[in-house]
């Protein structure tokens, strides 16, 4: 790779983490803060689909009307008009939910669906049919990213059973630890204790994981370090 592209991919994989920051702040109610992480991101060249789709995905973590005011934050800090996607029917949406839910999950997708199921057999129709095949197969960003984002917006709102199993995912569709490092240590800007607390604990299990080979993909070199490291401390407020 040379120069201009590895440049090009920083400056890229940066505007990733201010994706991943916008989300976690909206979650956070932090919307200030949210915009300026969204300026950021532009900065960096991430398109307004991206950021649209990132606001987007709060309906599944945070709920509508996180999505609500992640997008009026978005429209407010980058003037702009959205554009309805083609999505569709439940058929296409079922098939797409169901492939994308087994990259994330992997060998655990057989068991994911029959434990939802257990819970509420509408939620676990829901989580495929919406969540993974109308809303996180959506085009306007790819499967790691949106990963990425769904650690950080995780991270923010404390849920470790979810973050662990999101953790696991990025890395299942191609996120390096250090990617994965950079999202949860995007998602934990503003939080309290007991939100660090969490993705900390969130963190060991999947470097935890990763040294027992339940990971899906055998560490790299630079990997090997990054799992070494806790996540990143919080900046200052």
């Amino acid at each position: 790779m040379g120069a201009s592209s590895t440049a090009t991919a920083l400056r890229r994989r940066r505007g990733v983490f201010q994706l991943c920051r916008f989300a976690a702040l909206v979650a956070r109610r932090e919307f200030a803060a949210a915009a300026q992480a969204l300026a950021s991101a532009r900065a960096h060249a991430v398109t307004r689909a991206a950021a649209e789709e990132s606001a987007l995905m709060l309906m599944l973590y945070a709920g509508y009307p996180a999505a609500l005011e992640g997008l009026r934050v978005l429209n407010g800090a980058w003037p702009g008009r959205a554009r309805r996607s083609r999505e569709g029917g439940v058929g296409a949406w079922v098939k797409r939910g169901e492939a994308l839910c087994s990259r994330v999950y992997g060998p655990s997708f057989v068991k994911l669906v029959p434990a939802v199921q257990a819970l509420h057999p509408d939620l676990a129709r829901w989580m495929i049919e919406h969540g993974y095949g109308r809303v996180l197969s959506r085009p306007g960003m790819g499967a790691r990213d949106r990963e990425l984002v769904t650690v950080a917006a995780l991270a923010a709102l404390g849920w470790e059973r979810q973050l662990v199993s999101h953790l696991l995912g990025a890395r299942r569709v191609g996120a390096t630890l250090d990617e994965v490092q950079g999202a949860l240590a995007a998602g934990l800007a503003r939080t309290d204790a007991a939100a660090e607390r969490t993705a900390l604990s969130a963190w060991r299990r999947l470097t935890e994981a990763e040294a027992a080979g339940a990971a899906p993909l055998v560490p790299r070199r630079r990997d090997r370090a990054a799992a070494r490291r806790r996540p990143a401390a919080k900046p200052a407020r």
